[in-house]
């Protein structure tokens, strides 16, 4: 409906305002309900996407127990079991891996080994399953006994107690040892004979 319309029929111009306002009052009302309807049915179809999904998501799973018996469900659950108590013994496998590590680097510190081939070559020997000592409480039993056989085989592999004190004492009588002077004070290695001039006989 046109304002020419209405004036083509004889209207006045007050006369179509006041069909329009008219107009205005049936309509508006009718396009609320109309906005509500499509707004309704938006949130009416993402529900139904929605709901769909989940079916489709409940059918797969379904679909995979589909063939199983009880018997076979059972197995399946035991195997989950066993792969989930795996992962747990693996977990703490490592975990213990790392402490004994720790814990060995500590004490060869204490020893004072220094050779990177030598402090390998021992965590490997100490954390073999044949070394013959028990991890307990973080702490290898044995561990000196160890390190004495291994000494045994390289006397030049750490420094005892003893051994040490003694280096340190002769290193220390090395520095407090006199020096020799030869004549006119030239000093001469310990040890070496002074050349003597021996007088002529005529």
């Amino acid at each position: 409906m046109k304002t020419e319309e209405l004036t083509a029929l004889g209207l006045t111009d007050e006369q179509v305002k006041s069909v329009f306002a008219l107009h205005g009052k049936d309509i508006t009302p009718l396009q609320q309900q109309i906005a509500d309807l499509t707004k309704s049915n938006g949130d009416i179809t993402a529900e139904r996407d929605n709901l769909s999904t989940q079916l489709s998501a409940a059918n797969d799973t379904l679909g995979k127990f589909g063939d199983l018996t009880p018997e076979s469900m059972q197995a399946e659950i035991q195997k989950y079991k066993k792969q989930a108590e795996d992962a747990e013994t693996n977990y703490k496998a490592q975990i213990t891996a790392r402490d004994q590590r720790d814990w060995i680097t500590k004490k060869l510190d204490e020893y004072g080994v220094t050779s990177p081939y030598a402090r390998t070559a021992l965590t490997n020997e100490l954390m073999s399953a044949d070394s013959g000592l028990t991890w307990k409480d973080n702490t290898f039993f044995g561990f000196d006994d160890f390190m004495k056989a291994a000494k045994a085989k390289d006397s030049t592999l750490y420094q005892t107690a003893d051994e040490k004190a003694k280096a340190d004492k002769q290193t220390k009588l090395e520095g407090d040892a006199p020096s020799f002077v030869a004549p006119l004070g030239q000093t001469k290695p310990q040890g070496e004979d002074t050349k003597k001039d021996i007088p002529k006989v005529w």
